[in-house]
């Protein structure tokens, strides 16, 4: 009679704890990711002026420069067709440096603005971005297109990197 009763009270002591350990749970998850990326997307135009996605076929390593310090983000890449790279929440132009196999850099200043985003008293404030303007050297890039100014958490695709054939 005392072993049923001994094994009642645990089995209630049991549920009384899952139901406090459960209910201490507020329910809100912070499942945002809290940095926006820049996505950036190879492409190549041919003699009949037909856009492409390019793929490097040498090696490439991409680094930031954030204030006054380098940064290798990606090293040797092979067969890129597209990058992701994190933006400065402090600064307002990035500074993106492609190094390639044979020795030449490519540098892309990348101008923006940066907008908080209030996403809860639990996970606290992210940053959004406003690209304004893209300037380049032009050692394998052709030219640059911002296709979409508004870098937030979503895949869309941000910046066209056109590149010498």
């Amino acid at each position: 009679m005392i072993r049923k009763a001994t094994t009642a009270v645990v089995a209630i002591l049991l549920a009384v704890c899952a139901l406090i350990a459960g209910s201490c749970d507020s329910g809100y998850e912070c499942g945002i990711e809290k940095t926006s990326y820049n996505r950036i997307k190879f492409y190549n135009i041919d003699e009949n002026n037909i856009e492409s996605e390019y793929s490097f076929p040498e090696v490439i390593t991409v680094s930031l420069i954030v204030n006054g310090e380098d940064s290798i983000v990606i090293n040797h890449l092979k067969n890129a067709t597209d990058l992701k790279l994190p933006i400065s929440y402090t600064n307002a132009c990035d500074t993106v440096v492609f190094s390639y196999d044979n020795n030449a850099t490519d540098t892309l200043y990348i101008k923006h603005e940066n907008y908080p985003y209030f996403i809860s008293m639990e996970c606290g404030l992210a940053m959004y971005h406003r690209l304004l303007d893209v300037t380049y050297t032009n050692a394998f890039i052709d030219s640059v297109a911002i296709i979409n100014d508004y870098v937030n958490f979503d895949n869309n695709e941000n910046i066209k990197l056109y590149l010498v054939q």
